[in-house]
């Protein structure tokens, strides 16, 4: 092995090793920064272009491939299995709240659509794939514009919880957040 590693290092396949091959790369290739995407449609409700502007946090949404193990003479061999969306049970979105509060209305509508108490009556089926059970998110580069190929579809997707929001008249009067629970089916990246 450390016959290889010398090998490998005389050949040049390790020539990134060095700073100042590690600074051309980050100078020509940069850095991806958490404060770059925006939400590009949140279906169910309608919100405006601004109102997904107050977006402050999320994640990307993670995907898992199953292990099998399979046993065979003393030993346990790792077979592939089927894919899972983690996380798709409860993806988290923050919002800034503008002072109408339209972003918690339109929250509360959405809950009010998917089950509503009082009627006993909503939309509690499995959701299609159609717009209005879609959520867009696009990654963006420095200047503001998309990243090609890094637009994340989220199908199925619904309000799953809305969090309860702190109001307390003893404060400075601190900028209110609003905590969002999503779920989605699957996701699918623009290509």
């Amino acid at each position: 092995m450390a016959n290889e590693t010398l090998n490998n290092i005389s050949t040049g396949l390790f020539t990134t090793l060095g700073i100042e091959n590690f600074y051309d790369t980050i100078s020509t290739n940069d850095f991806a920064r958490t404060n770059l995407f925006r939400i590009l449609s949140l279906g169910g409700t309608k919100f405006s272009e601004t109102e997904l502007l107050y977006v402050t946090t999320t994640t990307l949404p993670g995907r898992e491939i199953t292990n099998i193990p399979t046993p065979f003479m003393g030993l346990q061999f790792n077979v592939p299995g089927t894919a899972k969306y983690t996380g798709s049970d409860n993806w988290q979105l923050t919002f800034r709240m503008p002072q109408n509060f339209s972003i918690r209305r339109k929250f509360e509508d959405w809950t009010h659509l998917v089950f509503n108490d009082q009627t006993s009556t909503g939309a509690y089926n499995i959701p299609n794939k159609g717009q209005d059970n879609q959520l867009v998110m696009a990654l963006l580069d420095k200047s503001g514009s998309q990243i090609q190929g890094r637009t994340y579809t989220f199908y199925g997707a619904y309000c799953k919880s809305l969090g309860a929001i702190n109001l307390d008249i003893t404060q400075n009067g601190e900028i209110i957040t609003q905590q969002v629970n999503m779920a989605y089916q699957y996701w699918r990246i623009s290509r």
